[in-house]
């Protein structure tokens, strides 16, 4: 059987390596920084703070209060801005074509609807209110940092010890979790293979800030209601469980563009990526290039102007990484 990629799911296995082979190397930095010194941090890819979204949304409000781009962790702060922009102009794009956990959660999905046993669809009701907790993470988040930090408390943190070797506490965290750390991972395990995607749709914090800025996207899903058959094959192949069939436009936020709607749809131009403004139409192909080259080129002009690499972090890591056990939250 010949197994066939469309750009998307080339993408998405590209990601998913390059984050295991980035775990792989930071794993060694760590391990060999004791022997090498400053010189174990080549093999500390900077791409690694996109695992950092806290520290990465408090360098966005130093940035904005003071215009001052976080020394530290720099990259964090360029994957957070890079992946709000493309929501604003591409939808949420970034979670169906680079997010490493939005791949994993597609792949349990694809796992949860080949299982012998298959739960009932959700209460549209139940699915609504799901939505709630996903929000009230990111609501406390942003109530905390943009709201209740004034910002010398945030330039505190972000040069604190705990912020600069924060990449580091990621690492233990995952390498040595505790039992309810690996309690909690397999309840959403488990959730996940019963419910399509129930990590990216109902608590994933990440997703609720894009969805803030997706709604005002000029791109959406149009379905031209003459051609339709009412299939409703295009309603259980999203991962969003968007209803596609019943509506003219797709506005809802939650949908990530994945283009599995237009794969099953059996009538050849009935559903299709469209500009809300000019009309325009995007083949998938074209999508897909757009948000790879939109974070491609960004993450080009961060290294280029210096806003990737961080200048400071490697004398950090020498004084700080020894004593990371004795490090609290400051």
């Amino acid at each position: 059987m010949k197994l066939k990629l469309d750009l998307r799911q080339a993408s998405q296995i590209y990601f998913i390596i390059f984050y295991l082979v980035t775990g792989i190397f930071f794993y060694q930095a760590v391990h060999l920084l004791p022997l090498l010194g400053e010189a174990a941090l080549q093999y500390r890819f900077p791409a690694v703070e996109a695992f950092l979204p806290i520290s990465a949304l408090l360098a966005a409000k130093q940035w904005l209060v003071l215009g001052v781009w976080d020394s530290i962790h720099p990259a964090g702060l360029t994957i957070l801005l890079l992946a709000i922009s493309s929501a604003l102009l591409f939808k949420r794009g970034f979670c169906s074509h680079l997010c490493p956990v939005g791949t994993a959660s597609e792949l349990l999905g694809e796992v949860c609807q080949r299982l012998p046993v298959q739960m009932p669809p959700i209460n549209r009701t139940l699915h609504y209110m799901l939505f709630i907790p996903k929000y009230l993470i990111l609501g406390f988040f942003l109530y905390v940092i943009l709201l209740g930090m004034p910002i010398e408390a945030v330039v505190a943190f972000l040069n604190s010890p705990y912020n600069t070797v924060s990449d580091v506490k990621m690492l233990q965290f995952f390498l040595v979790p505790s039992s309810l750390t690996l309690q909690v991972i397999t309840v959403l395990l488990l959730l996940s293979l019963l419910v399509k995607n129930f990590w990216c749709r109902y608590l994933c914090p990440y997703g609720a800030l894009l969805n803030l800025f997706a709604v005002f996207s000029p791109l959406t899903i149009r379905r031209d209601c003459a051609a339709c058959s009412s299939c409703r094959q295009c309603d259980s192949s999203c991962p969003s469980g968007i209803r596609i069939s019943s509506a003219h436009t797709i506005t809802s936020p939650e949908c990530t563009l994945c283009q599995k709607c237009l794969k099953v749809c059996p009538e050849s131009g009935t559903l299709s990526i469209r500009s809300r403004v000019g009309g325009m139409i995007l083949k998938p192909f074209h999508y897909s290039t757009l948000i790879i080259g939109f974070f491609m080129l960004g993450i080009g002009l961060a290294r280029l102007t210096g806003y990737w690499e961080s200048p400071l972090l490697a004398q950090f890591w020498i004084k700080f990484v020894p004593m990371l056990h004795s490090l609290g939250h400051p």
